[in-house]
């Protein structure tokens, strides 16, 4: 018995120097781990109630309570590790999330957490500024040495007027029990996608409402990942590799008479869109969706060129009938692999067409045939044209996009960036990184300025619309100087005006002429105290209002 015992002890010992030995790399990375004593970003502080092992102890579900503290004294201010929490202190549910990125190799890992009351129920707060919500993501961008796909995307996506998660970047630090550090590196704060009046603002759907027009709204849904249960989503009558996944309700709380309403409706788009039919306004596709969101989803999924484009977290969402009813595509949801960072099966290409593209590494997930088919209706293929043609000029303008990465690289750059790269041994730079960016996105705009198909005769809008289209207003929130951008039909006076909450005029631009085009007017915001203001902007019919922060 004693030999036994010998040998077995002799054999966890050889199996734990085995153990050893292959986490070198992720010891010595450790070893490498810079301190965070001050940064201008904000500090997430997250306190676990047991040691941290070499491994990352946050299991992928279900969640562990534990403590978060944010340090944030504004914008562009330092905020020292040894600050008083005053952005948010208590108790989280917190737990991994995402799929590959839970693999042994991928370094920073990505969280969900729900912020809780002291009795452990999900309790609404402000993190970071952004609307209250309980639901967060702390994203790890480990394969984005940008930082910034998934910002940039969704910046640009609510620069079209949609709603896309709101994010903000931080540093993160871990604490276990005994207080022992642990630097995490950069991370995104993020909105998670979900039905709320500040997020996806759609119908609110209760188990009871299974007839009539409550069934019909409101959904969100998505061409997704299929999890293999049986509650999770339903397969594609036309091509059983694309798979609908529900997200709202979820699969566990959905009814069966609102799963039956909602595989029906989409089952009947397919149907039109399949159909002889199709382009007809009446009784084909149109009648469905909202073609204008599917629109500027194709753009953004081909502009960015991601692996998963069209695929997977492929987001789509579908009120009540009695307020309009069709399925919109987005929200844009999961960019990391896009913009020539996934370098496989020709994705890394500026040229060439996404939904088109397929290899090994997404082969089980299809694009929806409704992609090329939409492509067919030449009424389709000329508003793609007009509506590509608008965005050029203003959303999609390559300085406007330029501006963005600018401005993060100012924001993240140096102290924070550095600390990431060494924490992970990352052999780049910020300014790298941003350079490499702007060089692919410049050449992947050109090629697809000059394959969008369709012939634009005329853009349609109003001058309301080309108006509040290209509206621009950076960088927000500001520490202090403020720049609009705007573009007019024809020559007008405008009037803009910045009101405090109470609607108290505080700066004033006078009724001057502007000219026709794009317009650019730069505000003051240098002596009022931090905090939101609005500012107003008319014409006499034109009346417009945007929020803008103040953060010193």
């Amino acid at each position: 018995m004693k030999n036994f015992i010998f040998a077995l002890i002799a054999f966890l010992f050889c199996l734990s120097s085995a153990k050893a030995q292959a986490l070198q790399p992720l010891a010595s990375t450790q070893a490498a781990t810079p301190t965070l004593d001050s940064t201008k970003l904000p500090i997430v502080a997250i306190k676990l109630p047991f040691l941290l092992p070499p491994w990352d102890p946050i299991p992928d579900t279900p969640k562990v309570t534990a403590t978060m503290g944010i340090i944030n004294n504004g914008y562009n201010v330092m905020n020292h590790i040894t600050d008083q929490p005053n952005g948010y202190k208590g108790k989280i549910g917190i737990e991994k999330r995402g799929s590959i990125s839970q693999a042994f190799w991928y370094l920073q890992k990505s969280y969900g957490f729900e912020t809780r009351d002291i009795a452990g129920a999900d309790s609404d707060a402000v993190i970071l500024g952004m609307p209250l919500e309980h639901d967060w993501v702390l994203y790890g961008p480990f394969d984005d040495e940008s930082f910034m796909r998934n910002v940039l995307i969704y910046q640009l996506g609510r620069d079209m007027g949609y709603y896309t998660p709101r994010t903000k970047h931080c540093e993160v630090q871990f604490y276990d029990w005994l207080w022992q550090p642990d630097y995490r590196g950069v991370y995104v704060m993020m909105e998670k996608i979900k039905r709320d009046n500040n997020r996806v603002n759609i119908s609110k759907l209760t188990p009871l409402d299974n007839t009539g027009d409550a069934v019909t709204g409101g959904y969100i849904f998505g061409v997704d990942r299929n999890i293999w249960a049986n509650d999770s989503g339903w397969k594609s009558p036309y091509d059983t590799s694309v798979f609908f996944s529900y997200k709202y309700p979820k699969g566990d709380e959905i009814t069966i008479q609102q799963k039956t309403y909602l595989k029906a409706y989409v089952d009947s788009f397919e149907t039109a869109l399949q159909g002889p039919n199709f382009a007809n306004p009446n009784i084909g596709y149109k009648k469905f969706i909202d073609h204008n969101t599917f629109i500027d989803f194709f753009f953004m999924q081909e502009f960015s060129k991601s692996v998963d484009a069209f695929r997977r977290s492929a987001y789509l969402y579908k009120d009540k009938k009695s307020k309009g009813g069709k399925i919109k595509a987005g929200p844009l949801w999961d960019f990391n692999s896009s913009l020539y960072n996934a370098k496989i099966c020709t994705f890394e290409q500026d040229t060439g067409w996404a939904y088109k593209t397929t290899c090994w590494v997404n082969q089980s997930f299809h694009v929806p045939f409704w992609w090329g088919r939409l492509l067919q209706d030449s009424s389709y293929r000329n508003d793609l044209k007009c509506r590509w043609t608008q965005l050029r000029s203003t959303t999609l303008d390559t300085v406007h996009i330029f501006k963005i990465i600018d401005s993060v690289r100012t924001y993240v750059g140096n102290g924070p960036s550095a600390r990431h790269y060494t924490k992970f041994t990352l052999n780049t730079t910020l300014q790298l990184e941003c350079d490499t960016l702007k060089w692919w996105i410049k050449k992947r705009l050109a090629w697809l300025d000059l394959k969008m198909p369709g012939n634009c005769i005329t853009t349609a809008l109003s001058e309301k619309q080309v108006f509040e289209n290209s509206l621009q207003v950076y960088p927000n929130p500001t520490a202090g100087q403020l720049t609009l951008d705007f573009n007019l039909y024809s020559e007008k006076k405008m009037r803009i005006e910045l009101q405090d909450v109470y609607g108290r005029v505080l700066r004033s631009e006078p009724s001057t002429l502007r000219q026709s085009g794009k317009n650019t007017v730069r505000f003051d915001l240098s002596g009022l105290a931090e905090g939101i203001y609005f500012l107003k902007l008319s014409d006499g019919e034109i009346r417009y209002t945007k929020k803008v922060i103040l953060e010193k």
